[in-house]
């Protein structure tokens, strides 16, 4: 089977787009149709909304298989696509890191994240356009990896195990709870959770994802044991994905997340295993 790298960069795309092969398909990855925007010539958008699945109550849940299989199909993505995401946001990554885990989720490792994204890609004076490119409509199989994913189920069970250490990508205001309730509703976390925010896998000045030893020294500081099983949460599965992404980095590829995320949690716990900033959750 083909192998791609995880991360490329820049310089490598462009190189690529100047005389495109065949079986490469760059993504930017949204939220909603409200971050469609310029983007890298040829790209098109996957929008998480849209690739999620309708008839659950939270945010972002992942799609049925056949839902994937034809919104990836639609993009012109088959089983022999080379697939290549990017953030167009200015953090260099979020959406990304969800798309890139759902591809593999759903049995697809020919995928690579941009690194840096559209921000690193505009920085070296790269063109965008908001054109929309036509593409035929293709073929995508998909083989669902249920070792990826995580649900209400297991990590209610892990409470009592507590054979898997949970690690949240939110930011610490809203994991501790001290973040303004009206403007970040979801606050708290999971008891025993480990707080390793997403912006710490990018470099603040570069943009870029930070390199596997200074991403072991990350999860190192904060008390993640990456020799251990881990599963990874957030507010409701997106930038979990970052930390399964920054995990992966480092040589542990076999990190789930939990796709429910906070916004299931929060809704289906027991009052006593969720903390809202210092204190547990009143019943």
């Amino acid at each position: 089977m083909r192998v791609v790298s995880t991360l490329v960069n820049v310089p490598w795309l462009a190189e690529r787009l100047a005389s495109p092969p065949l079986h490469l398909r760059v993504l930017q990855c949204i939220r909603n149709r409200n971050q469609e925007s310029e983007h890298i010539p040829g790209a098109l958008f996957f929008n998480l909304q849209e690739c999620s699945d309708k008839s659950s109550p939270y945010r972002n849940m992942l799609p049925p298989t056949q839902q994937f299989e034809s919104y990836v199909g639609d993009l012109g993505v088959d089983n022999g696509t080379h697939v290549v995401v990017y953030d167009g946001m200015d953090r260099g990554l979020f959406s990304a890191a969800r798309v890139w885990w759902m591809f593999r989720v759903f049995g697809h490792p020919l995928v690579s994240v941009l690194n840096g994204g559209l921000v690193k890609w505009c920085e070296l004076g790269h063109p965008v356009t908001d054109e929309i490119p036509q593409v035929e409509k293709a073929n995508f199989s998909a083989t669902y990896n249920p070792s990826l994913v995580r649900d209400f189920g297991f990590m209610e069970k892990n409470f009592t195990q507590k054979s898997v250490q949970m690690v949240d990508s939110r930011s610490a205001n809203v994991f501790n709870g001290e973040a303004d309730p009206a403007s970040k509703p979801d606050v708290g976390h999971m008891p025993g959770a480990v707080n390793v925010p997403l912006g710490r896998v990018v470099d603040y000045e570069t943009k870029i994802i930070k390199s596997p030893e200074k991403l072991q020294e990350m999860f190192s500081a904060s008390g993640v044991d990456l020799a251990r099983p881990m599963v990874a949460t957030c507010g409701s599965g997106v930038t979990a994905c970052g930390l399964a992404l920054a995990a992966h980095l480092c040589g542990k590829e076999d990190v789930p997340v939990y796709d429910g995320s906070w916004s299931e949690w929060s809704k289906r716990a027991p009052p006593e295993n969720i903390i809202c900033g210092t204190h547990e959750k009143q019943g």
